[in-house]
């Protein structure tokens, strides 16, 4: 199976009725205006893989987070931030113990992974959304070593 191309595929849907009973075998992620995104995952996807998505409304970058991570661009703060949230879910850590460990870097031991398929992910901008898809392979997780590495 090829995770990068299968993480490009499929209709991602924003609508203020994204949930489990309206998108069953969809991802979904919640925006800060009331709608959600709903990725309707690829068939090829579905089976043998686990997928999440993540997805932020461009929107200026607080003071205290810009202080803590460096980046003052609210396109590229989003980018880093949901790509940030989706490694962390498929990883099965919360986002607080993720950003602890590796701020919003993605962790060198992810990239190894991508680059032999167990692990892939597509940043994109949608209008005023910043959104991250990911998927693995049923059983792999990104690696949660505690490794600092990767840039923005």
């Amino acid at each position: 199976m090829v995770l990068e191309a299968a993480v490009r595929d499929g209709d991602v849907v924003r609508a203020a009725d994204v949930n489990a009973t309206t998108f069953p075998d969809a991802a979904r992620s919640y925006l800060a205006d009331g709608t959600g995104l709903g990725w309707r995952v690829p068939e090829r996807v579905r089976e043998g893989a686990r997928f999440v998505i993540d997805a932020e409304i461009v929107a200026p970058v607080r003071a205290s987070l810009v202080r803590r991570f460096g980046v003052d661009d609210p396109v590229e703060f989003a980018g880093a931030w949901t790509r940030a949230e989706a490694l962390a879910k498929l990883a099965d850590v919360p986002i607080i113990t993720w950003l602890s460990r590796h701020g919003l870097a993605v962790p060198a031991d992810v990239l190894e992974d991508a680059a032999v398929g167990r692990v892939a992910w597509r940043t994109e901008v949608r209008g005023d959304v910043v959104m991250t898809r990911a998927a693995a392979l049923s059983g792999a997780k990104p690696r949660d070593s505690g490794v600092v590495g990767g840039a923005l």
